[in-house]
Formats: C-alpha cells, sequence, structure tokens
C-alpha cells in the first residue's frame, strides 16, 4: 500500500470532513464489534478544525485507491523549566499522539504500522526524545498494537465515564 502522508489546516473544511468520517466511522465500528465506547460520540468538526490551529493534525492517503484512509493528531509539550529555553542544554519534548483512528474495511493491511513508523522518523526530526498517548483500557487490540511498537504502559487516569492507559516510548 503506498501511503501519502498530509498536514492539515483549519482552512481545509474539506479534508476536516475527511477526518470526521475516519473517526465517526471508526468510533461505530469499535462501538458494534467490539463494544468500546470512548468514540461512540462523534468528534466534532469543529473541534477537529481547532485541532488544526493547536496541534499537527494529518491525513493518510492510500494513492492506490485515492482514498484517505487514516488519521491522527500530534501535540507537542516541552517538558522543560522555561528558564532553560535559551540555554544550550539538551531539552526533552515529547509528543502526545491523539486520534489515531483507522477506516475499518482496510484495518490490519499495515496502516496503524506504517503511520507510527511515520511518527518516529517525524519526531525524530523536531528533536522529540518521547512520544506518549493515552488508550482506553478495554481496548485490547490497540494496547497489544503498541506494545508491539515498543510502548510501555506507565499509569492510567479515570476519565468522565471510563479509565485509560498512558503509554509512553523513548526515542
Amino acid at each position: 500500500m503506498n501511503l501519502t502522508f498530509e498536514r492539515i489546516f483549519s482552512h481545509e473544511d474539506k479534508k476536516i470532513s475527511e477526518i470526521f468520517e475516519i473517526i465517526k466511522v471508526s468510533g461505530e465500528h469499535m462501538f458494534k464489534e467490539q463494544g468500546l465506547v470512548h468514540w461512540r460520540t462523534p468528534y466534532p468538526k469543529e473541534v477537529i478544525q481547532k485541532n488544526c490551529d493547536d496541534r499537527e493534525v494529518f491525513l493518510v492517503k492510500d494513492m492506490d485507491t485515492n482514498t484517505y484512509v487514516h488519521t491522527f493528531q500530534l501535540e507537542f509539550i516541552n517538558d522543560f523549566p522555561k528558564s532553560l529555553i535559551n540555554s544550550n542544554k539538551n531539552v526533552v519534548q515529547v509528543a502526545f499522539i491523539n486520534k489515531f483512528a483507522t477506516i475499518p474495511k482496510v484495518a490490519g493491511k499495515g496502516i496503524g504500522k506504517k503511520s507510527m513508523d511515520y511518527i518516529e522518523e517525524y519526531c525524530r526530526k523536531k528533536g522529540v526524545s518521547e512520544i506518549s498517548l493515552d488508550v482506553y483500557e478495554k481496548s485490547e487490540h490497540a494496547i497489544q498494537f503498541y506494545k508491539k511498537r515498543g510502548f510501555a504502559v506507565t499509569g492510567s487516569k479515570q476519565t468522565k465515564h471510563f479509565t485509560v492507559y498512558l503509554m509512553g516510548k523513548q526515542l
């Protein structure tokens, strides 16, 4: 599968609609097939649009079929005191992955793996030393996927309706 990765900006309404559909269809599938409730409510387009300003939002296109098949967001967090910003000391920058979703009809074809490879290389080029994410505690498939990619569970946190595991990987 020949994939391209496109960063999306808040003025790109058609592409924001593509992201909305990928997340919606993925969430519906996870609810129906696995009983997972965390994306049961559609993620609003307005929030996706705002995320394009606050984060780096990507669409992944399958060039063989000319269709968008996956999306993810990267949020970069500087984990160091402001007093060190202008120093020559190495600083830690963490990339947090959000809304990692693949259209169900193409799941299992290596899109998630290729996306993670892209994310890791992209983050290395930006000087990121750690990638983090959270995953719904009942998403066994997703937890195993991330573990195979070298992520480890580093903790957990309670959301309004469920618990998520915090996972991280050093680059």
